[in-house]
């Protein structure tokens, strides 16, 4: 895999040189925007497809590996499911493992997909990862020029980056989610991002920014968290009948703390101070200026 990493890194490198030109005004006026970004994308995708080539080409010697394995051992059933799998293989040479493919039998089979296709999405997601904020900042300096077409096609580029890391889909109960990937992903498309976070119960981690007044209830204070870049907020809003939300100072010192309403001394507390990073349980509401999560609570210890 040494390969594929040298022309990621250098690829990174070619496209953060080129973000520092395009992000002057002068790089505005003189190059053709959308050309530009339309070329790195598409090298992008293409890095992308490197990437599930090889591992497609990792796989199918694994499991050439497998059959022979299974037919030694006289297993005709388990043979069978692996030679099923070489022939799906064949059939899509670009897209060669995904979730939907994963099985549960056999075992030995099981382990291989999960294994390839982790490493598979860890790539695939370095690569968008470092694309993606880049674009946002080429989609906010396009819209705020009022050049509202070509905002939405570069928006359009970010969901087809993202889409082939991990396709929008609603995230179960209990999943583990960061306040900077939440706030990005409405930066993308709020749409794609509400389909993902809206609905389940989740874990949201960051780092404590500070406190405020909660936009949508009068007297209370959110928990808010860093949201990856300068003004990217993410509110945490705990219901006033079991939660209080306030800021302590103990000398130089500046606490923001989480506490039960009741008295009871075995509740959950946070006392934190700016940039802890911290787990907080709750649903997503959507982005209105900010990133806003309601009903929250602290995990159980």
């Amino acid at each position: 895999m040494t390969s594929l990493k040298v022309l990621v890194r250098r690829w990174f490198a070619s496209f953060g040189a080129w973000l520092v030109l395009l992000s002057s005004g002068e790089a505005f006026a003189q190059v053709g925007v959308m050309e530009a970004v339309q070329t790195e994308v598409e090298r992008s995708e293409l890095q992308i497809r490197e990437v599930r080539v090889e591992f497609g080409n990792r796989y199918e010697k694994k499991l050439a590996e497998l059959k022979l394995v299974y037919q030694k051992a006289a297993d005709l059933e388990n043979a069978l499911v692996v030679r099923g799998e070489e022939k799906r293989v064949e059939t899509e040479p670009n897209r060669p493992l995904e979730t939907r493919h994963l099985v549960e039998e056999p075992r030995l089979l099981k382990d291989a997909q999960l294994e390839f296709l982790a490493k598979q999405t860890e790539m695939i997601t370095q690569i968008v990862q470092a694309i993606v904020p880049k674009l946002l900042e080429v989609k906010k300096k396009l819209t705020m020029d009022g050049k509202l077409d070509d905002a939405v096609e570069v928006r359009s580029m970010i969901q087809r980056l993202q889409d082939a890391s991990s396709p929008a889909q609603r995230l179960s109960n209990n999943s583990v989610v960061a306040a900077e990937e939440v706030f990005q992903a409405y930066q993308s498309s709020r749409d794609r991002a509400d389909k993902m976070y809206r609905g389940p119960r989740l874990i949201l981690r960051g780092k404590v920014v500070g406190i405020r007044l909660d936009p949508k209830e009068t007297g209370a204070f959110t928990l808010v968290l860093f949201g990856g870049a300068e003004g990217a907020l993410v509110d945490c809003a705990f219901p006033q009948t079991e939660y209080r939300v306030r800021e302590e100072r103990s000398g130089q010192n500046v606490f923001f703390v989480v506490a039960r309403s009741n008295s009871d001394p075995a509740a959950a507390t946070l006392r934190v101070q700016r940039g802890a990073v911290v787990d907080i349980v709750g649903k997503c509401e959507g982005f209105e200026g900010a990133v806003y999560f309601a009903g929250c609570a602290l995990p159980k210890r």
